[in-house]
């Protein structure tokens, strides 16, 4: 059927948008399928915390979903998953709960794929997590995440230059803080 059909082009859902709302629900699905440990573990980066991370990426799907049929394949469906998660982490973090109440969780519940692995070190990450906002989020989508720079300035809403110009005051400030741990001095 069509709608078979469109729901296995992950990468096209600007045409989803354009099909009944019980498709609308079945791209949700896919979405969260693929792309769901993704955008949890991004929310977990940001907001350092497993429990809060967990209702901002229910959130960013349900703003996807909402927001499916103004999705313009602009960029790849991560990039715009990632957009919508960095503006939710952003508005729980602006919040009045989030600053009063909430406690940081320690480094090693920080959803590394490594941190099963007994000679997990955390420094790298705790040095990650001491920049401030704007730095960490380029970096975390850049290099955690992996997305390319062009991917990544979208989902922070920035032009690539500003982005580039966070990425190396990020790396400056984390050679700096790691020297001794992985830097060389000669480098």
């Amino acid at each position: 059927s069509v709608s078979a059909f469109l729901l296995n082009r992950s990468s096209d859902l600007a045409i989803l948008a354009e099909v009944p709302c019980k498709n609308n629900e079945q791209a949700l699905i896919q979405l969260m399928t693929v792309y769901g440990t993704d955008i949890k573990r991004l929310c977990q980066c940001i907001l350092n915390d497993p429990y809060l991370a967990e209702d901002a990426a229910q959130e960013t799907f349900f703003k996807a979903w909402k927001g499916l049929a103004g999705f313009r394949n602009e960029c790849g469906e991560k990039t715009w998953l990632c957009h919508i998660a960095v503006n939710t982490c952003r508005s729980m973090m602006r919040g009045f709960w989030f600053k009063s109440v909430i406690k940081r969780v320690p480094s090693n519940n920080i959803p590394y794929e490594t941190e099963k692995q007994s000679d997990y070190d955390p420094t790298v990450w705790n040095a990650v997590q001491s920049l401030p906002e704007k730095l960490r989020l380029a970096t975390v989508l850049r290099y955690y995440e992996e997305l390319p720079l062009k991917e990544t300035a979208i989902a922070l809403g920035i032009n690539i230059n500003t982005l580039n110009t966070r990425l190396r005051k990020a790396r400056s400030i984390l050679q700096k803080n790691l020297k001794g741990w992985y830097f060389d001095e000669d480098e």
